[in-house]
């Protein structure tokens, strides 16, 4: 694979973020969630979140692929243009309006708010880097049984295939008759 579509490769890794950022043409959210959205993802420090998630997913990328090490800065610009908070803001407001009730909205910026809520925003960057890298190491680590199952199935398949090839062989034999 080339350098230029590794590149695309982790580029593609940010199109969970941006597509969640993007509803579907749902109406339009009244103007009191609109409110309580706003004041939760404020309340969330939503700009740090952000800006941490793509921190980790961009560490963890280059760590995964070191000859992208080069392009850092290419895709931090790119990232900060169209994934950051600032970009993000209005559609994240309407997805959460559109999700969540405005009271639900409401007990949840009280919850950030509060001393324990602010310690669990500032652990969350951290947190999302041990989780992933503990998915790394669960997959790593039963890989075998992945490929194994993969092997399975792929023979599998290919018996059915041979199977059915053979039914339509015959049916064909039987037709030239």
């Amino acid at each position: 694979m080339t350098l230029v579509r590794r590149l695309l490769c982790t580029l593609l890794l940010a199109l969970p973020l941006a597509a969640a950022a993007q509803p579907a043409n749902p109406p339009a959210a009244d103007p009191e969630a609109r409110k309580e959205a706003l004041r939760l993802l404020d309340a969330m420090d939503m700009d740090t979140q952000l800006a941490g998630a793509l921190k980790v997913m961009m560490d963890m990328q280059l760590q995964e692929k070191p000859e992208l090490v080069r392009y850092r800065h290419v895709m931090e610009a790119f990232f900060a243009k169209h994934m950051s908070y600032d970009a993000l803001r209005e559609p994240l407001v309407e997805l959460y309006a559109q999700e969540f009730t405005a009271a639900e909205m409401r007990a949840a910026s009280d919850f950030y708010s509060t001393p324990a809520g602010k310690t669990f925003l500032a652990k969350m960057p951290r947190m999302m880097q041990l989780g992933g890298e503990l998915g790394q190491r669960q997959v790593m680590e039963n890989m075998g049984e992945l490929v194994a199952a993969l092997q399975a199935e792929d023979a599998r398949l290919a018996e059915e295939a041979g199977a059915s090839g053979a039914d339509e062989a015959s049916d064909a034999a039987s037709n030239d008759k």
